[in-house]
């Protein structure tokens, strides 16, 4: 499995954790199992998450000079150590 497929992967399985143990958490005080806009808005929060990592790990130009420009970043302050 490469690079890409790992870190989207572990994004959404994050996200699906989250979501998880929230319903849980809120199920043990009592709460009723429904959807609410909030479970909404963290579903399409993680989605998106795993939208943005599945592109800046992905072959599109953009994301590959901006890959090259943390690296480069990254390289300078072990420099300056």
């Amino acid at each position: 499995m490469n690079l890409r497929t790992k870190k989207t992967l572990s994004a959404l399985l994050k996200g699906a954790i989250v979501l998880t143990c929230s319903t849980l958490y809120r199920l043990a005080r009592g709460w009723q199992l429904v959807v609410d806009p909030v479970f909404f808005a963290f579903v399409a929060l993680f989605l998106a998450s795993a939208g943005y990592t599945w592109w800046w790990y992905g072959d599109s130009p953009k994301a590959v000079a901006m890959r090259a420009n943390v690296e480069a970043k990254k390289a300078a302050r072990q420099q300056l150590r």
